[in-house]
């Protein structure tokens, strides 16, 4: 079959055309998807950087809770964290979580316990399904950044998209917003502040 230069001309085009949109920043509010912050807290400092990435890119927010409390007292709860890992242990979840089948971007947070996430957050990627979902991580740490959480996210769902997560000193979080900017623009995710 042979094609005229007009057909030849418009296939051309059109093809230009969906090439460009390949390249187009990151859509953090596609249509009739909605953007989530989930995250869980400890000493309240991943709760600081959830709310300055919420401020900045809008969606809901939810804190994630254990049914058991973690003890606030450092060294006991390094020992604790590090048995559940050592057990690949399930803490169970109190929180009751929105329909994630509503959301189509989601900014996970947590702290780095171990070289990875708390494995609350274990218990929350093995019971809910994020397939065909964004992950974008975000955590607090003392020096060991993202560690291999985002490998962790990876293995556990396998089926979404994650992005480039972003670290923070847990004692220097007042201090990153111009960081997280960096990062959103990065990512070419437009902001709403």
């Amino acid at each position: 079959m042979l094609l005229s230069r007009r057909q030849v001309l418009k296939y051309t085009v059109c093809g230009g055309a969906l090439c460009a949109l390949s390249y187009l920043p990151f859509p953090v509010h596609a249509a009739g998807s909605k953007t989530l912050v989930l995250f869980f807290s400890h000493s309240g400092n991943t709760r600081k950087l959830a709310s300055m990435i919420h401020d900045r890119v809008g969606g809901d927010m939810v804190e994630l809770k254990t049914v058991n409390a973690y003890t606030q007292d450092y060294d006991t709860l390094t020992k604790l964290a590090k048995k559940e890992q050592q057990t690949n242990a399930r803490p169970a979840l109190a929180t009751e979580l929105p329909n994630l089948g509503e959301y189509g971007t989601v900014f996970l947070g947590y702290p780095n316990w171990w070289g990875t996430m708390p494995m609350a957050l274990f218990t929350l990627l093995d019971n809910y399904d994020f397939s065909g979902k964004t992950i974008i991580p975000f955590c607090t740490h003392g020096g060991s950044r993202l560690g291999r959480s985002v490998d962790d996210i990876k293995k556990l769902c396998p089926r979404a998209k994650v992005l480039k997560g972003f670290s923070a000193f847990g004692n220097r979080v007042d201090g990153v917003g111009n960081d997280v900017d960096a990062w959103l623009h990065g990512l070419g995710i437009a902001t709403v502040k």
